[in-house]
């Protein structure tokens, strides 16, 4: 019984954080937030103050590239997410829930999810590569100084 608790109460804050990510954009802003603070930054960042960077056509060459991998890597990983996620789903809705069953169900979520967080170091790791050191403290002033007006 104490199993069932646990995995109910995961299955459910898996569910919300889910969802949330989803559908609520401060909670990508949150998510970014820690993404500048591993000293990571989003494609979409980088495309908004390319030319205060003076991103080159090779650097922007290069980064457009690292984005369609990430795309093609994670958009069958989605597509079996979605699918995954239905499935564990219809596996909580009974009455009683077959724990073993449901266990395996919830392991693979989170290697899926695990999966699919790796694809996105890489891609932000490959990014950051392209960046000159000048171009990093660019785009960290610029971070800061719309931080300090967040406030």
């Amino acid at each position: 019984m104490k199993n069932l608790r646990i995995l109910m109460t995961w299955a459910f804050i898996f569910w919300a954080c889910t969802a949330q990510a989803q559908n609520n954009p401060m909670e990508n802003a949150a998510s970014n937030k820690q993404i500048f603070k591993m000293g990571l930054y989003p494609p979409d960042v980088i495309m908004k103050h390319q030319q205060r960077l003076g991103i080159s056509d090779e650097q922007r060459k290069h980064i457009s590239a690292a984005v369609k991998v990430f795309q093609t890597d994670v958009a069958e990983l989605q597509w079996t997410l979605q699918n995954e996620q239905q499935e564990f789903k219809q596996a909580l809705s009974g009455y009683k829930i077959e724990t073993k069953e449901a266990m395996a169900k919830a392991e693979n979520l989170l290697k899926m999810e695990s999966q699919f967080k790796l694809a996105h170091f890489n891609l932000l790791f490959a990014i950051k590569n392209e960046l000159t050191q000048e171009q990093i403290d660019i785009i960290r002033k610029v971070l800061r100084d719309r931080g300090s007006q967040d406030q």
